[in-house]
């Protein structure tokens, strides 16, 4: 059924509604905000009654006892703590046992007589190896190039280290990888 927005319908008597368009509202706070502010006081008062009948004693005979101290002659002679450490530490003296090859007597550990290096690429231009070493240093890697012959022609080889210890070795390699650079590791001797 079509009906016709342009007349609005009339509100009816008895609905409080007084201009026609917006509805009621009452004046002043509601009776929601009346009741929750009757409601606090009425609870902050009777909190206040029942503390000041709970927790505040009215005559001195409602306390709880308080017990009475021994007196000094009434106890047995107190006891004086023994203190034995005194006695315990100088008889338990530890022993140093020298370290093998400390002073120069008994087998020494051996000495590491190798290091790594990685091959991180071989150029047969110069130019292009010193480009990519230059990389590597950026990167805070200790880079040279190397010049050999295979099979008559010159190759220019990037290397990184030497490198004293595995980690080194396994830090420089992951550089390596983040820049998606293939490396070839070696063990050489000193």
């Amino acid at each position: 059924m079509a009906q016709d927005f342009a007349k609005r319908a009339r509100p009816r008597k008895g609905t409080g509604d007084r201009s026609g368009s917006r509805p009621f509202v009452p004046a002043g706070p509601g009776p929601r905000l009346t009741l929750f502010g009757s409601g606090f006081i009425a609870g902050v008062f009777v909190s206040a009654l029942v503390y000041l009948s709970f927790g505040m004693p009215v005559d001195s005979e409602s306390t709880v006892p308080v017990k009475p101290t021994p007196s000094s002659a009434a106890s047995p002679e107190i006891e004086e703590m023994q203190w034995d450490f005194y006695e315990i530490f100088p008889r338990s003296e530890v022993p140093i046992i020298e370290q093998p090859g400390g002073n120069g007597s008994g087998p020494r550990a051996p000495e590491k007589t190798f290091a790594y290096i990685l091959q991180a690429g071989s150029f047969r231009s110069a130019k292009d190896a010193d480009q990519l070493r230059a990389e590597l240093i950026l990167m805070g890697l200790d880079a040279f190039t190397r010049k050999v012959k295979v099979n008559g022609e010159d190759w220019h080889r990037v290397i990184v280290g030497p490198l004293d210890a595995k980690l080194d070795l396994n830090r420089a390699q992951d550089k390596l990888a983040q820049a998606q650079i293939a490396a070839i590791p070696y063990r050489v001797n000193r």
